[in-house]
């Protein structure tokens, strides 16, 4: 899992340095000698469009088909524990878990190494669960 998200960030990074980098040329060409307010809104506005990208990217992918790209990279998709589809709201709740496990600096990452099911604290909170792909025999593909 870990080379899936570390695929995933890459992708996350490359999106996020083009948009940030359009932003920064479009606030230079309508103010060319910014100041300090400037500068410092232009790095709030960097960080809030890093977090949504994140956001939009994990939710679109894991609610429309499951997967992310990192996650398709190495056949693994997100079920509900049932096995039917993550959908939306599950894969948008999975992100916000994702960034609980951000602010415990990787903690709730630990129930991993013990569960059965390999579920962290994101897939806790969301009712979800990671899965191979293509599903075992006799495993519920939704």
């Amino acid at each position: 899992m870990a080379v899936a998200a570390v695929a995933d960030a890459l992708v996350g990074v490359i999106a996020w340095s083009l948009a940030a980098m359009w932003l920064s040329i479009a606030v230079l060409l309508f103010r060319r000698e910014p100041d300090v307010l400037d500068i410092a809104l232009l790095t709030i506005g960097v960080l809030m469009l890093g977090i949504a990208l994140h956001v939009t990217y994990h939710t679109v992918l894991v609610g429309g088909c499951g997967q992310t790209l990192g996650k398709m990279l190495l056949g693994v998709a997100v079920v509900r524990r049932d096995g039917a589809p993550a959908g939306y709201g599950r894969a948008l709740l999975r992100c916000v878990g994702g960034g609980l496990c951000l602010l415990t600096l990787g903690i709730g990452q630990l129930p991993v190494l013990w569960s059965h099911e390999r579920r962290g604290l994101a897939d806790l909170v969301a009712g979800t669960r990671p899965v191979s792909y293509p599903l075992p025999p006799g495993e519920r593909a939704g």
